[in-house]
């Protein structure tokens, strides 16, 4: 209200005058957006017509400082005519924008609109999941723009900032979980949107790009389930939601290839000896939330291979609960024990890891049980049990490297769980995309050991 109230002054105009003016969006000889300098019209400009306020016309330009598009300016009578634009008109001066914002609002007016229209195709809860999607991108696009404003941005300020983002994912995974009482037909589409929505957590990873990629090659998954219903526009949501992933990748690619975190100028020199507790942490459940959750999800929902016989019970149910009671203690490690002491004694550290240390003992367990019984899901537990002992990163002395030696072994396995099925072939993906979450993680914290806090207790 200040604001516009000095504006009001400004301008010289009464109360009632301003609160008749109006703006209506126009453009000069030539069209698009123009900028006036000495009477010569140049890109990145834009004018404005005005209901006259009572034939107020002020000698000299205002320049007057609006909340948005920034900036201005009353020309006299003279300069609209020297200029070739309407008498009475308002120059909008528009700030330029930060090319990868650019290039995020086309996608948004381009793929992503297209995607949601898509959605309304169809109607019900893939309608309903589409609005998500469309929050979840403005949101990100919010972020994005203030941590553009940082001049590191770090994990800490990430997190602060993917509040909505986060918000609006959640929206996405209701609309999945409210699909399964609605009509079988919109349950692959929901389904499909979920596992490629993941990719939202590109702005974590350490190569961005990648990470997309991997969200992008799980979309056939339900996708090919999609085409094969009857209706052009069921083919037509999988083809807008692949090229809205593709658009995101090749918009981080070409402005964020090396990843958010490095997209500023550096570190300053208080900020590269301060430790990063809150990043630790911080950066730890937004692991959680954009690769172990999605995972956890397709582990509790999937369907033996086809030609199995009836389960007693499910041990997919206990392989989820066991790795998000892992992946809990970890985080609790973190924020109450890594962060507030120092490097500990060996009989210290054992006590601190043995809450780890029972939870992968429990899925040793599960691992021998299923072996024994050879049941569907054998070696959807041997896959995962090969992959989790990356979480004994806690206790060696090259975490980096540790992860990815796990990591680059669990490929023949992939592969086996993959040719079960698409559902399968989704379980895999999701699960590397977990373990490489894990070791951008690792990489960034605790590339040369667990990083206990050297002013600890």
């Amino acid at each position: 209200v200040r604001h516009f109230e000095s504006e009001r002054r400004v301008l010289g105009l009464s109360r009632r005058s301003w609160e008749a003016m109006a703006f209506y969006p126009g453009f000069v000889q030539g069209g698009g957006y123009q900028n006036f300098v000495s009477g010569m019209a140049v890109p990145n400009m834009q004018y404005a017509m005005q209901t006259p306020p009572h034939g107020h016309q002020p000698a000299t330009p205002s320049k007057v400082g609006y909340m948005s598009p920034a900036q201005c300016a009353v020309p006299t009578a003279m300069e609209c005519w020297r200029w070739g634009i309407p008498a009475g008109a308002v120059i909008v001066s528009k700030p330029k924008l930060a090319a990868s914002l650019a290039a995020y609002d086309k996608m948004v007016n381009g793929e992503l609109k297209a995607f949601i229209n898509a959605c309304k195709a169809l109607g019900g809860p893939v309608e309903v999941q589409g609005k998500a999607v469309s929050e979840a991108f403005a949101a990100q696009r919010g972020m994005l723009e203030q941590a553009l404003k940082l001049k590191k941005p770090s994990m800490e300020a990430i997190g602060k900032l993917a509040g909505e983002t986060q918000a609006a994912m959640h929206k996405v995974e209701e609309a999945c979980e409210a699909a399964a009482a609605e009509a079988a037909t919109l349950r692959p589409h929901t389904r499909m949107v979920a596992g490629a929505m993941s990719a939202m957590g590109w702005v974590i990873a350490d190569e961005p790009a990648s990470y997309i990629k991997d969200t992008l090659n799980a979309v056939p998954v339900y996708g090919r389930q999609v085409r094969e219903l009857e209706g052009e526009e069921h083919a037509g949501h999988v083809q807008a939601l692949t090229e809205l992933i593709k658009a995101l990748r090749a918009l981080v690619e070409a402005h964020f290839a090396k990843g958010l975190l490095k997209a500023g100028d550096g570190l300053t020199d208080s900020e590269k000896y301060e430790y990063p507790a809150k990043e630790m942490v911080q950066s730890f459940r937004l692991l959680i939330t954009n690769t172990v959750n999605p995972f956890l999800r397709s582990a509790r929902t999937l369907a033996p291979p086809p030609g199995s016989g009836p389960l007693l019970t499910n041990p997919l149910e206990k392989l989820a609960g066991i790795c998000e009671a892992l992946f809990q203690a970890q985080a609790t490690m973190i924020d109450t024990q890594v962060t507030k002491l120092r490097p500990p004694s060996e009989d210290a550290l054992a006590d601190i890891l043995e809450p780890t240390t029972d939870i992968l003992n429990d899925l040793e367990e599960l691992e021998e049980q299923e072996q024994e019984a050879a049941g569907p899901f054998q070696l959807h537990v041997q896959l995962v049990a090969s992959g989790l002992g990356a979480m004994a990163w806690v206790s060696v002395a090259s975490p980096q490297l540790y992860v990815t030696e796990i990591l680059n072994s669990i490929p023949t396995l992939m592969d086996k769980v993959s040719a079960l099925g698409e559902t399968h072939a989704e379980f895999a993906a999701l699960y590397k995309q977990l373990l490489r979450g894990l070791l951008g993680y690792v990489k960034e914290h605790h590339a040369n050991g667990v990083n206990w806090n050297p002013a600890g207790k």
